[in-house]
Parts: structure tokens; sequence; C-alpha cells
């Protein structure tokens, strides 16, 4: 599996991103690229741009590079990108913006530079307001060059040049996990396998894939493996995955147990008082654990309702009665903070609850 492909290349978001950067490089518009200090798989992504824009910037170079904090945008732009005689002829008269976008024999002019490395917003200012001062001069020239601003530090609203920013949504990271797992199918239960990823990683992309590789480990032993996963894991750029602590990531654990296997519980419920209505009435009223009398059989817990058929000398079979024993154990572990065992998970599917 190749994670960032799935991300930069079935991701609504990311491709929106991606289609938003490829139409300013199409029109030669510069801009601030704000995106997360954690941009996932940011490799996968420069490559999802440089193979858009080869149907239409084959007359441009792609330039990348990093700048580095207290540095002069308009200085570090002419020693990198300029030749000898161009830097010879710069003289301190006027700003090297003004100079270089005023050279139309440069080739600078058929670049796009992409700029990384800005975090603060101090040294964004900077470089926004180099570009605007280029944009300026280079006005009466037939092409001038094209800037791309990454930024990931604090976010921004208004910079001087156009901004297009980035997030990493949770409603993205749950797709992607669905979409992995799907791809991966190295486990049961894909849907939960994806839901104990998205809560373990707390909607991290790059964790959650590597998580997701552990297959059925991480469904039959969550907190172990994820512990392992954290610890030795690494994202894409080099850096270690943060940790968590075992409460917290049990606390995940049991989230992603909760939505997964709730509503199932609750339609399980809703299902069997539809079908044995008639019967259940039979045995009622009752009382629940708050001592309150129940007389309409929709409003029958599990519990209850196990009660009932376990006390029952006909009208339920053997089946229905191992299901909601079955049932009436993984309510009470959700309910009282606890996960069930992949071993009562397995048997919930087993007996088709879900």
């Amino acid at each position: 599996m190749n994670p960032g492909a799935i991300w930069w290349g079935q991701i609504g978001n990311s491709l929106r991103f991606l289609t938003n950067v490829t139409n300013h490089l199409r029109d030669c518009q510069s801009a601030v690229l704000q995106v997360p200090q954690n941009l996932p798989w940011r490799k996968g992504f420069y490559e999802a741009i440089d193979i858009r824009r080869t149907s239409f910037g084959s007359e441009r170079r792609m330039v990348r590079l990093s700048c580095q904090e207290g540095m002069d945008p308009g200085a570090f732009v002419l020693d990198e990108l300029c030749s000898k005689r161009v830097r010879a002829d710069y003289w301190p008269g006027q700003t090297y913006a003004e100079y270089l976008g005023a050279r139309e024999d440069i080739v600078l002019n058929d670049y796009y530079v992409w700029i990384t490395g800005i975090h603060r917003k101090t040294e964004l200012a900077k470089w926004t307001e180099f570009v605007s001062q280029y944009k300026n001069a280079a006005k009466h020239i037939e092409q001038s060059a094209v800037f791309l601003l990454e930024y990931d530090g604090v976010p921004v609203e208004s910079v001087g040049v156009e901004r297009i920013p980035y997030t990493v949504e949770d409603y993205d990271c749950r797709v992607f996990c669905l979409e992995a797992a799907a791809t991966l199918n190295s486990a049961d239960l894909r849907g939960y396998q994806a839901e104990l990823a998205l809560r373990i990683a707390r909607g991290d992309p790059e964790i959650c894939a590597a998580l997701l590789t552990k297959g059925s480990d991480l469904l039959e032993e969550p907190v172990k493996t994820a512990q392992s996963v954290l610890q030795s894991g690494y994202y894409s750029e080099g850096f270690q995955f943060p940790d968590m602590t075992q409460a917290e990531i049990e606390s995940a654990v049991w989230k992603a147990s909760i939505v997964s296997f709730f509503p199932v519980l609750e339609q399980y419920r809703s299902d069997f008082i539809a079908q044995h209505k008639g019967e259940l009435i039979g045995y009622l009223p009752i009382s629940n654990s708050n001592g309150d009398q129940i007389t309409d059989p929709q409003d029958l817990e599990i519990g209850l309702i196990q009660y009932i058929v376990s006390n029952a000398k006909t009208n339920f079979s053997a089946m229905e009665a191992e299901t909601l024993n079955l049932c009436r154990k993984v309510r009470n572990l959700l309910a009282h903070n606890k996960t069930p065992s992949y071993s009562d998970i397995a048997k919930f599917v087993a007996l088709k609850t879900i």
C-alpha cells in the first residue's frame, strides 16, 4: 500500500487543494500555501503537483528551495537563482524586488519558485512583501517568476498575496482510514479497524496508516499494538511519532468501540422488539434497574430483554438467548468504560448481529 498516493489521490479535500495550487501555477499566479506543520506525505504532495503541471508547465522549471530564518528574501533569491553577472549588476540603490522585477533577460523569469521552511508570521511577512514588490516591478515585462510560499506557522488571514489554506479534517482522515483498510484487506471488521486507527491516531493520517498496516493485531491487541507503533514509528519526513499514555490509548480504543458497536446493539434491540412485540407484552409491566415500571416493549433495554428471554419457558430460541447474553455483556462493558475482547467481538460477528 502507498498511503501517500491514497491521501493525495483519493481524498476530496486533498484533491481540491491540489487543483487550487495547480490552477495558480497554470495561471502564473503567486500564492501562499498555508499548510499544517506536519503535512501528510509532503513528498507525495510535491510529486502530485509535478505530475499535474506536466500538462501546461513545460516552459517553466520548478525550483524548490528551503529558506533559513532571518535571511533577506530578495538576497536569497538573487544568490540562489541568479547568475554571477546578474548578482554583480545589482546596486543597493533599489530593492532586490525592484531590481529583479525589472530584468527581462534573466532565467529567474522562467521559474516556478517554491519556497519552503517559512514557519513564523514575521518571516512570511518578509516574503510576501518581497513577492508583492517583485510582482509590481515586473508588470511591464512579458514573463516573470511565479512564487509559491509554503508556510506552516500559526494561521493568518491576510498576507498581501493570495492565500491557499489547507487543513487535515477529521472527515478526510476517516475516509482515508476506510480506503486504506480496504486496500490492505489485512483484517476482518475493516470498519472497526479504521475507527480504531482514527481514534488512536487522533486524526493524524500518517499514524493511522502505520496502525492499519498492523492488520488483525490492531483488532486483537489494540493497546499493545498502538504502543509499539508509537514507540517505534516515524513520519515520512523522519521524525518520531508523538507518545501517548496507556490511559489515553485505552480511552481511544473505548471510543472506537462505542462508535462501532453501540449503534449495532441498539439496532438489534429495536429489531428484536419489533419481531417479538406480541410475546414481550405478555411479560409487562416489569421494573427496570431504577425501579421504574416498563409498560411499553419499546422501552425495554437489552438487559431486561435478556432477563425476560432467559426466564421464559417458550417463545424464544436458544440462538436468540445466546445472542442476547452476548449483547448484554458487550453493552455492560461499554457502559462501564471497558472494551470488549476480540473474542467477544468475533462472536458478535459470527452471530450475525453486525
